[in-house]
């Protein structure tokens, strides 16, 4: 029977998702826990690849396992076979010709960037000429294959961190991190809110700076034949962890100001 889980991690630890020769990945951590489960070759797909650095909440994969193994296909017995910052916590029963990566309807992101001078209503401005159908070259490595449909963006600001929200029927290499990019040079004055239709114009010889995939997360992924059954076991005892974590966190960015303010600068 085939199986999807929706997965989560932390990427800061992580050469990306892919498998690498040699490199710690999120592909490479859960191909090891489905070998221990019995999936032949430990064998997936998913519905996206996230770079180094970037993490998910919402990441799907989806796999074929023996009838009589399938009570091991659940988050909590994979999650025993997994690093505390890689998680499953959420499984639905697939029909045989489902992908996670192919039967995807839209993939979410979100972004957090820490811009405190941000001027958001030109940044909202700026974000709304990216809805719709366009040629998103600029805002990627990719140059074949490059239009792509943004059905939404959404920009908020939260005590400080300016939150993107951008969902797309798909996305290419970096082209999130582009957007984000782009939009906060507009949002400091740099650039003027016209700079954007100048980037969705191919024939642009430059494209879009890129920003730092830390703070980036693949938030969703929309499918239209899954019912998912989400494990409260293991949402209760990863909130643990990220408390903890959290905290941790939060105390290096206190340490990193203080060391700044001491230098002559403040937030």
């Amino acid at each position: 029977m085939k199986i999807a889980l929706k997965v989560a991690y932390l990427g800061d630890r992580y050469y990306g998702f892919q498998r690498q020769p040699g490199l710690r990945t999120v592909e490479g951590v859960i191909r090891d826990a489905l070998l221990r489960i019995g999936v032949a070759n430990g064998d997936f797909c998913y519905a996206g690849r996230t770079d180094r650095g970037v993490s998910a909440l919402g990441q799907v994969i989806d796999f074929w396992i023996d009838d009589e193994r399938e009570h091991l296909a659940s988050p909590r017995v994979i999650n025993g076979f997994l690093p505390s910052d890689v998680w499953a916590w959420a499984r639905a029963v697939a029909p045989a010709g489902f992908s996670a990566r192919w039967n995807a309807l839209w993939r979410e992101y979100r972004y957090f960037l820490f811009s405190p001078d941000l001027d958001l209503s030109s940044v909202r401005e700026a974000a709304e000429h990216l809805l719709g159908t366009h040629d998103f070259r600029n805002f990627s490595t990719s140059k074949v294959d490059t239009v792509r449909r943004v059905i939404s963006i959404d920009v908020n600001e939260c005590g400080g961190i300016v939150v993107f929200d951008i969902r797309a029927d798909g996305f290419l290499w970096n082209m999130v991190r582009r957007i984000v990019g782009a939009l906060e040079l507009i949002g400091i004055g740099e650039r003027p809110v016209e700079w954007i239709q100048e980037l969705l114009d191919p024939a642009t010889p430059h494209g879009a700076p890129t920003a730092p995939p830390e703070g980036l997360m693949l938030m969703d992924v929309g499918y239209s034949d899954l019912e998912w059954v989400e494990d409260n076991y293991t949402k209760q005892r990863v909130s643990r962890m990220l408390i903890s974590e959290a905290k941790r966190r939060a105390a290096i960015s206190e340490v990193v100001k203080e060391v700044l303010s001491r230098m002559g600068d403040t937030f």
